[in-house]
């Protein structure tokens, strides 16, 4: 259900300068509905979330996005975030440009394509480089936080994967060697471009110390005329700087990823 102005709590409207003159929804994701604010002091992005596991999702990316707001990542600005008893609301900045989603499936013109997705793999690849803020760190090991998460998650929700394929992913687990800060769903929708450059990485509920493998393998899943031709692949591949297995993308992408 979109947003309306009459929707918005006084708790988040206080938190803005000068008066609301439009309130225009964005695509949702599958966790928020989503609006775009144009007021006195400029445009500001609004979303709500009104079920679990999503309200907390909303909450966790209110938490992350503080805590980013100490590097220098090109991440929203965080201005309010208010709990209420049917729903979670968080104010955040807005960040010009589209999805590297919606840039690739505009142009099937070889070198545009590799400007939008050599963003996407730099845009990854700086997040991966950029030390983990403190509070954000984690002394148990982030394979174990996931299977933990997606075991709860398969009892308690909705999930693609079922309790023969967590037995699975738990037989072969695999030996992380190092953890950095990740993102924790890079996906084509959550990285913003504008003429082939960089703008914005948004949607952060799942930042955190992790497996930079876990990035890569949803970066480069197959969407409807995204990275199904080899070379877009193999492009981003170049300009991240590391190839993952195809064993790791499976296990991740295909297997993990089912279970949120």
């Amino acid at each position: 259900m979109p947003i309306h102005h009459e929707d918005i709590p006084k708790g988040i409207t206080e938190k803005l300068t000068g008066t609301i003159h439009n309130v225009d929804s964005m695509p949702e994701g599958g966790t928020s509905e989503v609006a775009l604010l144009t007021t006195d002091a400029g445009k500001f992005v609004l979303k709500r979330s009104k079920r679990a596991p999503f309200d907390e999702w909303l909450k966790r990316e209110s938490e992350v996005l503080k805590h980013l707001s100490e590097t220098d990542l090109p991440v929203p600005q965080l201005i309010a975030f208010l709990e209420e008893p049917a729903c979670s609301w968080a104010l955040i900045s807005f960040i010009e440009g589209e999805t590297v989603r919606s840039a690739l499936r505009r142009t099937t013109d070889r070198e545009e394509r590799r400007k939008v997705i050599r963003a996407f793999a730099e845009a990854l690849r700086m997040v991966h480089q950029t030390p983990v803020p403190s509070a954000l760190k984690q002394d148990h090991p982030w394979i174990d936080r996931m299977l933990e998460e997606a075991e709860d998650n398969l009892n308690r929700y909705e999930t693609d994967g079922s309790p023969e394929r967590l037995k699975q992913l738990k037989r072969e687990r695999p030996e992380i060697p190092w953890e950095c800060l990740i993102h924790g769903d890079c996906t084509v929708d959550n990285v913003m471009v504008k003429d082939g450059r960089l703008t914005g990485i948004i949607d952060w509920s799942g930042g955190t110390s992790g497996d930079p493998d876990y990035d890569i393998a949803l970066a480069v899943r197959e969407k409807p005329g995204i990275f199904g031709w080899p070379e877009d692949r193999d492009f981003f591949f170049e300009a991240y700087g590391k190839r993952i297995s195809a064993e790791m993308f499976q296990y991740y992408a295909e297997g993990l990823y089912e279970f949120y």
